[in-house]
């Protein structure tokens, strides 16, 4: 009876907040985004710094071995026969999925209810024509071709070189508050970033990273090419600022790596742009795009995309394509209509941006 005392009412604030959002999300962005959100994330910092050891780790063993604990103390239970002890269990694990469920959205969840920051921004979301990819695909070609030579210069003579390197995520963070200080969205003074282990672990699961909203961390796995994770841990702190879109954190990755001074992150941020790119041209004309990479992109840059292929051979999925469909029904039941392929408007912000914002 104590327990249904704390969840009922628990239950029926959360539905509360849900309705606000559902009918004002502009409600929803003062109570939650200005007066609760900061503090959470405030807290969840704090214990990020106070204990040095990946939470989201803690808190998984800790939920699983108390869900255990509860599952068995209930059926050791001589009152009553086995039916009723069975019925005691469901009840007991429904109750745990409501307060699991509702602490995911006081913690992070009621973001997904908040004004959309594309439209803040005013970027169109309108489809590149064919002929404007291939102009950009030009563009960033010759981008990433002489950064890619700055890096030869600099000692970095073929992509085994870029193993030696430790990514600097206290800079990301910086570069990230840069980007979001522009347009007026809450900094945070950090974004706690841990890795996965064992290695591969996310990458056979057809993940890089990954937000855990119970202790507010942003996650990668390791086992990425050094090439790739500057922009994915960017897109995950992208997160850990209160943004779910993921087109929009993927936004904010392109930007606060390819305004980077650090030479390694501002490629890195423009050879993943040019491979979304590269993906929508070869999409559009097979042909053209063959020819293309032939005769313009540099023999450096061919070895670093060889180099992130074999990196991810290295880790084939357990389950082709589960992961991205529970992703996308995930996406679609928070009101992100697009689903997964919310991804893949990564040319269409960043066009749309660079119109806008370029000065």
């Amino acid at each position: 009876m104590t327990h249904n005392r704390i969840v009922i009412p628990f239950a029926l604030l959360t539905a509360l907040m849900l309705i606000i959002g559902w009918l004002s999300p502009s409600a929803m962005n003062f109570l939650y985004g200005e007066l609760m959100y900061p503090s959470v994330r405030l807290t969840l910092n704090t214990l990020s710094w106070l204990f040095p050891i990946p939470l989201f780790k803690v808190f998984i063993i800790v939920v699983l071995a108390a869900i255990v604990r509860g599952v068995f103390f209930r059926l050791k239970k001589r009152r009553g026969n086995v039916s009723n002890r069975w019925l005691n269990v469901l009840w007991y694990l429904l109750r745990t999925g409501i307060i699991i469920a509702c602490g995911f959205y006081w913690i992070w969840g009621f973001n997904y209810l908040m004004p959309s920051p594309v439209k803040h921004l005013g970027l169109s979301t309108k489809p590149v024509p064919a002929e404007r990819v291939n102009e950009m695909l030009y563009a960033y070609t010759d981008s990433v071709n002489k950064l890619r030579a700055e890096l030869y210069d600099e000692g970095f003579e073929n992509s085994e070189n870029f193993f030696e390197l430790t990514v600097d995520y206290d800079r990301l963070a910086e570069y990230l508050n840069r980007v979001l200080a522009v347009h007026g969205f809450k900094q945070y003074s950090s974004y706690p970033l841990r890795h996965w282990r064992p290695k591969g672990v996310l990458l056979r699961n057809s993940t890089a990273g990954m937000y855990f909203p119970f202790t507010g961390e942003a996650t990668i796995d390791p086992g990425l090419h050094p090439l790739q994770l500057p922009f994915t841990s960017s897109h995950e702190m992208g997160h850990s600022a209160g943004f779910t879109d993921e087109g929009f954190c993927n936004l904010l990755a392109y930007l606060a790596t390819t305004r980077s001074e650090d030479p390694f992150i501002r490629y890195s941020g423009f050879l993943t742009f040019w491979r979304y790119l590269a993906r929508a041209a070869r999409s559009f004309d097979r042909e053209f795009y063959s020819e293309f990479i032939e005769e313009n992109l540099s023999e450096l840059v061919v070895g670093d995309l060889q180099s992130i292929y074999e990196n991810r051979a290295k880790y084939p999925d357990w389950f082709p394509g589960l992961q991205r469909r529970v992703y996308d029904s995930y996406l679609r039941a928070h009101g992100v209509t697009e689903g997964v392929a919310s991804y893949n408007q990564m040319i269409i912000l960043a066009e749309s941006y660079e119109k806008l914002y370029r000065k």
